[in-house]
């Protein structure tokens, strides 16, 4: 399988155009840990195909006036409920666009870091600080999201510390537009990206949002905890009970990493976080990368430190 063989070296390593730690944003990171997970979701597509499911597979540089995201996403959608006119809709709106650079950005060669390297690149004193803001400013809610899902607050604290830096990083690209960009650009992406832009409108059209306004990476995840459409659809929680399934509110966006550890089998009141624990498998759940669960786990023990000085 082509894709797992790229994990290797996909695990959160600098751009070859960076000059080192001290030059690689945490922007830059956000990045590459999105790649990570794209090729990770992505790993048991087929490769290349003549045709799924009855729909030609068109390469970008034979599509020319055809566009085959429309009528996949439709194929994909049937017996959904949702009507071809809002498909339609969606495809035909003025703000659907490509994104040239999106190909190069998933061809960036990367180099492995040690976990030494991780670590120092995500483990800062400016994280841990603002991992103890947080936690302070919302600690009332993490421990509702703890009580009914039994994870950790300081776990899910930590998870969108990496993932969005506690909602400092939320992504420049329309979600529709980053996945459209997959299906027409990069054959080899077609089925996944196509099957993410389904979900993605099943979200949209099932919570009565703008399809067009869900903002995200390049690859395609949004929200403080970077889901991609198919686990938003599937995990997501309205944990405030307003209805809605915000990936940008607080109260839903934990609660669905509460659930999302939950169901990945999360031991409830469990303090074992060493290696292949019941915890660090659902960690791992969320992102499969032995250095991400490790992060972590890490980043959790440093901002207990701070919070509990007497006891580290």
């Amino acid at each position: 399988m082509t894709r797992t063989l790229a994990l290797a070296s996909l695990l959160l390593a600098p751009s070859a155009a960076f000059a080192g730690p001290g030059a690689f944003s945490d922007t830059d990171f956000l990045l590459q840990l999105d790649t990570v997970r794209a090729v990770v979701a992505s790993a048991a597509a087929e490769p290349e195909a003549a045709s799924w499911d009855g729909v030609p597979m068109i390469a970008a540089a034979d599509a020319g006036p055809v566009d085959p995201a429309r009528p996949m996403v439709k194929e994909l959608l049937k017996g959904s409920g949702i009507p071809e006119s809002y498909v339609d809709a969606a495809f035909d709106d003025p703000r659907v666009q490509n994104h040239e650079e999106i190909p190069a950005i998933f061809d960036r060669p990367h180099e492995s870091l040690t976990y030494e390297q991780y670590r120092k690149l995500l483990i800062t004193e400016t994280r841990i600080a603002a991992g103890v803001k947080f936690y302070k400013e919302r600690k009332d809610l993490l421990g509702q999201a703890s009580a009914r899902y039994g994870a950790d607050p300081l776990i899910m604290a930590s998870i969108v510390g990496v993932e969005s830096s506690f909602g400092a990083a939320r992504g420049k690209y329309r979600v529709f537009n980053a996945l459209v960009t997959q299906v027409r650009l990069m054959p080899r992406r077609q089925k996944w990206a196509a099957k993410e832009l389904a979900e993605l409108l099943k979200y949209a059209y099932g919570d009565r949002l703008d399809p067009h306004e869900v903002w995200g990476s390049y690859a395609g995840a949004f929200g403080y905890g970077q889901f991609m459409p198919s686990s938003w659809n599937n995990l997501a929680v309205d944990f405030d009970g307003d209805k809605v399934r915000s990936p940008y509110q607080w109260p839903d966006a934990l609660g669905s990493i509460g659930n999302y550890l939950a169901r990945s089998g999360y031991p409830a009141g469990s303090a074992d976080f060493s290696r292949d624990s019941r915890i660090w498998k659902a960690i791992y759940a969320y992102n499969h990368s032995d250095n991400y669960v490790n992060v972590i786990i890490d980043l959790r023990a440093e901002i207990l430190a701070r919070l509990n000085p007497s006891r580290s």
